[in-house]
């Protein structure tokens, strides 16, 4: 009997000491995990669960944390745009069967997952102040792929340079999805990689007055010289 109590008593201290996780940790948790999956090959519909889990919490907490109006702005945005019920659908099929136990899922593909991560995301930052590393190499990505239609102006100057970023978006907008995710994989593999020693260098430059287009140059520049 003495054993049993004890042995009862360890279990609660186990339990009681157990660290506490706070919504907005399990939503980020839940984040990075779905962008690892979605970056690195992963199960896309688990993915996209836990995206789609992770955007809930942070909706529903927004009222009660945001110091603004942009959770009601975005539940109006979904509501009038594709709807809630579309934006939703995918999630419905993967937690209920209740309605539709001989259901099928059609016309699904890796990509459908981008919106959900990256409402999540910006969710996650206006409530937080930060991106997680992974979040940052998510936006880092998107705004890749869609500079021009995000309306991010490119700070470079080189005319050159920038005729040749825009084409190779327009040219992964047009390649096959497997070529389009090999491309992605390396750049998000190459941000988690590189992130510290890009900021210093960019910090640097400031330090040094210099532009982002003078940086380019020496950077080009540097590897000309290499090549020779």
């Amino acid at each position: 009997m003495g054993k049993a109590v004890r042995r009862e008593r360890v279990g609660i201290a186990l339990v009681m000491s157990a660290p506490k996780i706070s919504k907005d940790e399990a939503a980020k948790r839940q984040l990075d995990t779905a962008i690892d999956l979605f970056f690195e090959g992963g199960d896309v519909l688990s993915a996209h669960t836990l995206a789609f889990a992770a955007f809930k919490v942070l909706l529903n907490l927004y009222p009660h944390r945001g110091s603004d109006d942009f959770g009601e702005q975005l539940d109006k945005l979904i509501a009038e745009g594709v709807g809630w019920q579309r934006f939703s659908e995918t999630a419905n099929f993967l937690k209920h069967a209740d309605r539709d136990p001989e259901g099928y899922l059609e016309d699904f593909d890796s990509e459908r997952v981008l919106p959900v991560i990256g409402l999540a995301t910006l969710l996650y930052r206006r409530l937080t102040g930060v991106f997680s590393r992974k979040m940052e190499a998510f936006d880092f990505w998107i705004e890749t792929l869609n500079a021009d239609e995000l309306g991010i102006e490119d700070p470079d100057e080189n005319e050159e340079r920038r005729r040749m970023e825009s084409d190779m978006q327009r040219q992964l907008k047009n390649s096959p999805p497997d070529v389009r995710m090999k491309f992605a994989r390396g750049v998000y593999r190459y941000f988690l990689d590189n992130r510290e020693r890009l900021e210093a260098a960019v910090e640097q430059y400031r330090s040094e007055g210099k532009t982002l287009t003078q940086a380019l140059d020496e950077q080009m520049a540097h590897l000309e010289k290499n090549k020779r």
